[in-house]
């Protein structure tokens, strides 16, 4: 109460809450005798007073500072001596002002509040009145010295002032004062009826219900410490409301949250079992693969074995060839150069028919031509063995020159004609020869082909070698990488599991809250109907779970429908809120069904009998759709009936 009166001091008209109006303003004035003269008299002296207002302000706090406890008022309330001198500098200047309006009562209240705010008590504001006339009047005397009427007069008129100021200042500390008496002025009655109202609120709060509230008409109508005490209880219920609010939506999305990262875990999990069943499997391709590769890499290596050894007859066989090219050509030769001989023959014939007449004379003669005959019949091997049989007539002949000169003549004839056989015998030869050497090359040419064909096939070998080698480390790093990879996917289907059993946990620390959270009355619908979805989902849920292999139930946690975390909900608070809406009747019936299939689920799947359990699951979905499709109507109805009760009432 006083903070506020305070409070409406620095910003509204104190004037009027205190009843000083004009008029009474004036009666004030009246009362003491300050008459416009005397106003005029000390606006005559606001010259000498402004010449003067620094020496008397100094003086005016050179006293105070005599007193520690003034001090500390001072210092206590914010402020400053420096700025307070300026503030009473410009005071000086209103008293001497010549204006005492409505403004100036406004502005000596508001001093007296702020006196009273800083708790400055009369006997040292009214002090510091006679302080100031004590250090104006020898001014004024001074200024009026030979005019010693005029100055007691302006020091009266001061005087005036000075009451009337000191008078409002009293004015506002009673009225503070009075301000204060009200608060303490509750009769007992009225404190025992607040007190009552009060340790009700507190005492249905402890009991869980947050819709209390302390009425306006109890605890609120007035404005004090006590109807300010109320106000906070109700906003403190209102915050326990909205926590505990958003207590209940955080643990029904907890919930959620929890069964969604369930469901992501068993995905993972099933991942991870199926990876793991791959890498087995790969590594086990691997290893055929590692076995195929070493049989190839034998082949390979048997093979670059070959290809070197058809290199190296390869190489061979062309050196064969081209010492079989070099003598067909050296053959050749021989055969062109017993052509050349030959055709020596002819012009020898020739010239010994010539001088057939003359053998005899020439017996000597003919010996040694029989002689060089001889020579190159052997020179020219098989071909010349005729030649050498003429040459050995020819000695026979140059013994008998004389009697075998006819004989002579038929045995050239013979001679030419043996030469003319052996010419084409060498023309042929020639002709042999010539094929033999061509063939050779193209024989040559060929190898040479083969060569590069087989030295190909060898690099191509050497490099199959290589790559197979290749391949066959780099299936070995495969296959401990595939190692790698299985060890870490059975980590990871460990750590899921260990993440199902944290879920299982968060599951239940969520329903534990919940539980904790149903001890409070919130009012509304969406925390129940949120909540009776949310457990009916979990339980599904884990059944899924529980059917895919990544969670166990036993058959005692099948429990019935009166004892699942929705049964209890629906016998107690749902029912008692409910229960007079159709759809909150009907789902009692699939609900029981469904926890009766979901207790052969749990019986099938634990004896071994899998697709049972599934068929027996199909149904239990389609209940679990009809149970929440039943709950979103009854919430959907229940807030039409209550926006209708809202509307009526």
């Amino acid at each position: 109460m006083i903070e506020k009166f305070l409070h409406e001091a620095a910003s509204s008209n104190l004037s009027e809450q205190m009843g000083l109006s004009p008029d009474q303003q004036s009666q004030h004035k009246a009362f003491l005798g300050l008459t416009e003269a005397d106003l005029g008299l000390l606006a005559e002296l606001a010259p000498v007073i402004e010449r003067h207002a620094d020496a008397v302000v100094e003086g005016f706090y050179a006293n105070i500072q005599h007193y520690p406890e003034l001090e500390r008022l001072i210092l206590g309330a914010g402020s400053s001596v420096e700025r307070l001198k300026r503030t009473q500098r410009a005071y000086l200047q209103e008293l001497f002002k010549g204006d005492l309006g409505p403004e100036y009562f406004e502005r000596r209240l508001r001093v007296g509040v702020i006196h009273h705010k800083i708790g400055l008590t009369p006997r040292w504001y009214l002090g510091s009145y006679s302080v100031y006339m004590q250090l104006l009047a020898p001014l004024i005397f001074r200024h009026w010295r030979w005019q010693r009427g005029r100055a007691l007069q302006a020091v009266l008129a001061l005087d005036k002032v000075l009451s009337l100021d000191a008078q409002l200042a009293i004015d506002t500390y009673i009225h503070s004062l009075t301000a204060e008496l009200t608060v303490v002025s509750l009769s007992k009655g009225e404190l025992e009826q607040r007190l009552a109202a009060y340790n009700g609120l507190i005492d249905r709060v402890a009991k869980g219900d947050l819709t209390a509230r302390i009425e306006t008409a109890v605890g609120l109508a007035t404005d004090d410490d006590l109807a300010h005490l109320g106000v906070n209880l109700n906003q403190m219920t209102d915050r326990l409301a909205e926590m505990t609010s958003e207590v209940a939506e955080s643990s029904n999305a907890m919930l959620v949250s929890v069964e969604q990262v369930r469901a992501s875990i068993g995905a993972q999990s099933s991942g991870a079992a199926q990876q793991a069943a791959s890498v087995n499997e790969t590594t086990a391709t691997l290893e055929q693969i590692k076995a195929t590769s070493q049989q190839t890499l034998e082949k390979a290596t048997a093979l670059k074995e070959v290809a070197d050894r058809a290199r190296a007859e390869g190489d061979q066989g062309l050196t064969v060839v081209e010492a079989a090219v070099n003598a067909m050509r050296h053959t050749r030769g021989q055969v062109e150069a017993i052509a050349g001989h030959i055709g020596v023959l002819n012009e020898r014939l020739q010239q010994i028919g010539d001088i057939t007449n003359a053998v005899g004379e020439l017996a000597q003669q003919s010996k040694m031509l029989a002689l060089n005959a001889s020579i190159e019949a052997a020179k020219a091997g098989d071909a010349g063995r005729g030649f050498a049989v003429v040459a050995e007539e020819v000695r026979d002949l140059a013994e008998q020159s004389r009697q075998a000169t006819t004989q002579v003549q038929g045995i050239l004839g013979e001679i030419r004609n043996a030469a003319a056989r052996a010419v084409r015998a060498v023309e042929e030869g020639n002709e042999g020869a010539d094929r033999g050497a061509n063939l050779a090359d193209r024989a040559g040419e060929t190898l040479n082909s083969l060569n590069r064909v087989i030295h190909d096939t060898a690099l191509a070998s050497q490099q199959i070698v290589a790559a197979v080698r290749q391949e066959a480390s780099g299936i070995d790093q495969i296959r401990i990488a595939m190692k790698d990879i299985s060890q870490v996917t059975s980590q990871f289907v460990a750590a899921t599991r260990q993440t199902e059993a944290a879920t299982d946990q968060l599951t239940d620390y969520a329903a534990l809250l919940q539980n904790m959270v149903r001890l409070f009355r919130v009012g509304g619908a969406r925390f129940d109907f949120d909540r009776a979805r949310t457990l009916h989902r979990t339980w599904v849920a884990r059944l899924e779970a529980f059917l895919a292999g990544r969670a166990t139930l036993a058959e005692e946690e099948a429990v019935s429908h009166h004892h699942c975390q929705l049964g209890l909900w629906y016998d107690s608070e749902g029912l008692q809120r409910y229960g007079h809406i159709p759809e909150m009747l009907a789902l009692d019936a699939p609900h029981r069904e469904l926890h009766e299939l979901i207790h052969d689920v749990v019986q099938q799947q634990n004896s071994g009998r899998r697709p049972n359990a599934e068929q027996v699951m199909a149904r239990v979905r389609t209940l679990s759709a009809r149970i929440v499709e039943l709950l979103d109507r009854i919430e959907t109805k229940s807030r039409t009936l209550e926006t209708g009760r809202g509307e009526a009432g």
